[in-house]
């Protein structure tokens, strides 16, 4: 059966002093109620509301607008004021629920609240409320503030009205209930630690579902900056304080909750804490409808950001009412997630189709179903989706919504190759977050299109774009997205050939992760560093960068990470003549790759090894592995500029060995080579005997070295294949 559901505003009423009156005179007190009945319900009529029913003293009830139940209150106010009764009243426009002839739901719960709040003969409102009224003559309001109502879970901005015969009340009167929300100038940083699952150990999907959207729903909602649920989940969050989940993740606020399903029912609770000023900004308590699942992430949402001072963009839209669609779609978001297999999308794909079957216009559901079909490469499947969940955002004007599908959309266009198509989507991305202010969908729009210029080759267009995505960041605080737009602009800064400039964009990056303690980027970084200190020949600097980042990967023993530092250790030490300390940092790059099957990167270290152990003059030795490396590379049918390198140094190795070797092949190489170093033109020289390739490695060396600082460049001619080079071609030239 469907649940009806409809906006209203919401006036509860109740007896100040009812209760004590009850215990002293029980039919004073049932005069009382008589009183405030006859009173009352001519009253709801004339001004166009439902009276619904009598709780107690309390009664309840809804109109059309905010501004006939205010009337309503206003005039109840005025006629019992001449009696004995003395009443309160709160007023909220919220949902309602329907079930015969009663009503509940968020919106009743919220009234109720803000009514106990009033004082006797006053009325409060929420400031959904006031809004109607503000440019009305016959209302004025008295803001109280941000209350916490204890006992819903929800944070209300709260007004009194006011009026000769009301009674005001104070603003300082409600300062204890009062929530002090964010003031500073910075922009309000927070992580969303993923709720504590109290209930039994299949219900962990509703907590973990919940606090993954929620973060979703804080991140887009401006000016704000979001911890990821992926940056959380890398910390051992149930076991560090507080200040330390503050510091790891470079983040203000920290909110943490517990979820219980007991039943039919949720036990939830909420604490945020401010890490700067020390202090619980808002905590509660309170229990749940399984009905109400669809609401209660918006309704945690829309506090956290009030208290942060976060107003969103555009109203979030609730997905769906149904709460059977729902838990299916939080399920299947759980178990993808946590996916470890094939199979287990097939059963995250089947829930989420049972979601849509139960609420065809459930887009959360069908966005993670078009993600299960993107992952696993069937892009006409993901992109009919997609495009079905952008016609029905574009329906309920969810422009949010649609931002976020047209980047989607955009990206199976560039992993079709399809780039320009991909730009426009990214493009039309870019307007939307701009129009409704969503600075997040901002930044990851020019990110997604300057990756796109990058991939297209017109690195100065890339740039533009990254540049505005950094500048965005900047703006934003948001120490992530400042690290991907400065990583991307020294990539293109090295692409187009300038060192310094790249050196220069990944230091920035490498503050900014020491910063974030991010120790696995930190490691990144330097191993890049490294690289490009490499490049330059300038190996003391290489050195030091290089010995961090292995360190740091060793650390946390992640062996993929290791495998670029050990590359470029071995380089340097076999450039530098250390040939036992490349070797060393060569076979450990080995059993690495041994242990991951990786037939490319095993012959190009079996190739390395060779080379040192020529370089040591160990020519058997060196024979057996470049053998090897040459018939991996033969097997894998590698291109000219990394085959070239082996057999080179293979035949070399026969040469000295007086074997025989195919001087055709080598040519042919040699033909179809685009990138021929310093080093190998040395080589060729000797194994060719031919002197034109002494001297292409000569010019080489000697415009390497006059492009770099006079006492670098005198080191880097000391080396042993630069120095054999320059002392080879003064015999010859």
């Amino acid at each position: 059966m469907s649940i009806e559901r409809k906006s209203a505003a919401i006036m509860f009423t109740d007896i100040a002093g009812y209760t004590k009156t009850m215990s002293e005179s029980e039919q004073k007190a049932l005069e009382m109620l008589r009183k405030k009945r006859a009173i009352i319900k001519p009253l709801i009529d004339n001004h166009k509301g439902t009276y619904v029913k009598e709780i107690g003293d309390g009664t309840l009830s809804y109109f059309e607008s905010g501004y006939n139940a205010s009337s309503c209150a206003k005039d109840l106010q005025k006629e019992i004021q001449e009696g004995d009764l003395n009443v309160r009243i709160g007023i909220h426009i919220g949902d309602i629920v329907f079930d015969d002839d009663d009503v509940y739901g968020d919106g009743v719960n919220i009234a109720s609240r803000i009514e106990s709040l009033a004082p006797a003969g006053g009325i409060l409102i929420s400031k959904n409320v006031y809004d109607e009224l503000i440019n009305k003559d016959d209302f004025n309001g008295i803001p109280l503030g941000l209350q916490t109502l204890k006992g819903v879970g929800r944070l209300v901005e709260v007004y009194a009205i006011d009026d000769d015969y009301l009674v005001v009340p104070k603003a300082a009167d409600y300062k204890a209930t009062e929530v002090q929300v964010h003031k500073d100038d910075e922009v309000p940083s927070i992580a969303i630690i993923p709720f504590e699952n109290k209930g039994a150990d299949e219900d962990v999907f509703y907590a973990y579902g919940i606090s993954a959207d929620l973060i979703s729903d804080c991140s887009g909602a401006g000016l704000i900056r979001v911890a990821s649920l992926k940056d959380v989940e890398k910390l051992d969050y149930n076991n560090l304080e507080t200040a330390d989940l503050s510091k790891k993740l470079l983040v203000r606020y920290i909110a943490q909750g517990t979820l219980w399903k007991m039943g039919e029912m949720f036990q939830l609770s909420i604490e945020l804490y401010d890490t700067k000023d020390k202090k619980v900004v808002w905590s509660d308590r309170w229990q749940e409808k399984w009905d109400n699942l669809p609401t209660i992430k918006g309704s945690l949402s829309d506090g956290l950001l009030k208290a942060l001072d976060t107003k969103p963009k555009i109203e979030q839209i609730v997905d769906t009412t149904n709460p059977q669609a729902y838990e299916l779609y939080l399920k299947a978001k759980q178990k993808y997630e946590k996916r470890e297999n094939s199979e287990d999308t097939e059963i995250v794909q089947g829930l989420l189709n049972k979601a849509i079957e139960l609420d065809d216009n459930l887009i959360s559901a069908k966005l993670l179903l078009g993600d299960t079909y993107l992952d696993i490469g069937d892009y006409d499947k993901a992109m009919e989706i997609y495009n079905t969940a952008l016609k029905q955002a574009e329906e309920i004007g969810d422009k949010l919504c649609m931002g976020h599908i047209t980047r989607k959309i955009g990206n199976i266009q560039i992993y079709i190759d399809k780039l320009n198509e991909g730009i426009d989507c990214y493009e039309r991305s870019l307007s939307i977050a701009k129009e409704i202010g969503d600075m997040v969908g901002i930044m990851n729009s020019l990110n997604n299109i300057g990756t796109v210029y990058t991939d297209k080759g017109d690195y100065d267009k890339a740039l533009d774009y990254l540049g505005r995505s950094l500048a965005t960041a900047e703006g934003l605080g948001d120490k992530r997205g400042m690290l991907f737009s400065l990583s991307n602009m020294g990539v293109l800064h090295y692409n187009k050939g300038d060192l310094n400039k790249t050196l220069d964009y990944f230091s920035r990056v490498l503050a900014i992760a020491e910063e974030l303690g991010d120790k696995s980027k930190i490691g990144l970084i330097l191993s890049n560093m490294g690289i490009i200190y490499e490049d330059n020949s300038d190996y003391d600097k290489a050195l030091g960068c290089l010995d961090r980042s292995l360190a740091i990967a060793e650390d946390l023993d992640i062996k993929p990470q290791m495998e670029p530092p050990l590359i470029s250790l071995g380089n340097i030490y076999n450039a530098k003549g250390d040939y036992d300390k490349a070797l060393e940092y060569f076979g450990r790059l080995s059993a690495i790759q041994e242990e991951f099957s990786d037939r490319d990167a095993i012959g190009r270290s079996l190739g390395n090894m060779g080379i040192a152990h020529f370089n040591k003059s160990d020519h058997k030795v060196a024979e057996e592995y470049l053998e090897k490396s040459f018939h991996i590379y033969k097997e894998l049918e590698l291109d000219p500029d990394n085959l070239i390198w082996p057999i080179s140094y293979l035949y070399l190795t026969y040469k000295h060995l007086g074997k025989p070797f195919d001087e055709k092949e080598i040519q042919i190489l040699i033909k179809e080579a685009d990138n021929i170093g310093f080093e190998l033109n040395f080589r060729l020289y000797e194994l060719l005997e031919d002197k034109s390739y002494l001297e292409k490695a000569y010019n080489q060396i000697q415009e390497k070295a006059s492009a770099m600082e006079e006492e670098l460049g005198k080191k880097f001619l000391s080396y042993p294949i630069p120095k054999a080079i320059v002392e080879e071609w003064g015999k010859v030239k």
